[in-house]
């Protein structure tokens, strides 16, 4: 009995506006600077987490985690470093105006947890588990209520490797002509994070349970698209209209 996507999406929700209360308890600083610690954290997992499953891979373990455990752990180590640094440097907390600290507070620990959310929602699409996560989640789909999270956070990661701390010279050219400098009539390359925009769907192609590869459906729906006319009229036609 698979659990209605309304249900799954209240229940996001409801984890999201508890986190977002516990993270908020930290006042406006600590909030502020646990926001920035979490998305620096995961930068960092998300441009070192394939080297590393790469290793694991190698030692021949074989168990399909390797991606979804290489992510976490380096976001989990790195926050915990990037806290322990900041508490170290700021141990104290900034005095603001009441109505400044309550909004400023909510603010930042909404962000927090909406950060750390796309980044375990996206460890669970690297995970082999069903193509459909938690009973609807695909490629396509935005979690929770038509937000996209995982969407947001795939697109703010490439946009930082391909334009704020991009590597030129490197990698391939963007396909989309999106990033890269010019360098005369010549677009520089630049290594750039997922330059077609396809990290959800290759994952999800890759999940081991479930059925239908969704290359190979929608490759045969275009090419079953033609041969609608047989039964329908030819091809730019209606079905019934006169030839």
């Amino acid at each position: 009995m698979s659990v209605p996507p309304a249900v799954v999406d209240l229940i996001f929700a409801a984890l999201i506006l508890f986190m977002t209360y516990v993270v908020s308890s930290e006042g406006a600083w600590g909030a502020a600077l646990m926001f920035f610690n979490v998305v620096f954290a995961g930068m960092i997992a998300f441009n070192f987490y394939e080297p590393l499953a790469q290793l694991i891979d190698s030692t021949g373990i074989g168990w399909g985690f390797s991606d979804t455990l290489s992510m976490m752990l380096i976001f989990c180590v790195s926050l915990l470093l990037l806290r322990m640094i900041t508490e170290t440097i700021a141990p104290a907390q900034v005095r603001f105006p009441a109505a400044v600290f309550h909004v400023t507070r909510l603010i930042f620990a909404l962000g927090t947890v909406l950060v750390t959310f796309s980044i375990i929602l996206l460890s669970f699409h690297a995970a082999p588990i069903h193509k459909q996560m938690f009973g609807y989640i695909t490629y396509d789909r935005r979690p929770p209520f038509g937000l996209g999270l995982d969407h947001h956070w795939l697109g703010f990661f490439q946009h930082t490797t391909g334009d704020i701390f991009a590597r030129y010279g490197v990698g391939a050219r963007d396909p989309y002509r999106s990033y890269g400098k010019t360098a005369g009539n010549q677009l520089v390359p630049v290594q750039i994070f997922d330059p077609r925009g396809r990290w959800l769907l290759d994952r999800q192609e890759a999940r081991p349970y479930g059925e239908g590869a969704i290359l190979r459906e929608e490759a045969g729906t275009a090419a079953a698209a033609p041969g609608a006319g047989a039964a329908g009229g030819p091809p730019g036609r209606p079905p019934g209209a006169p030839n």
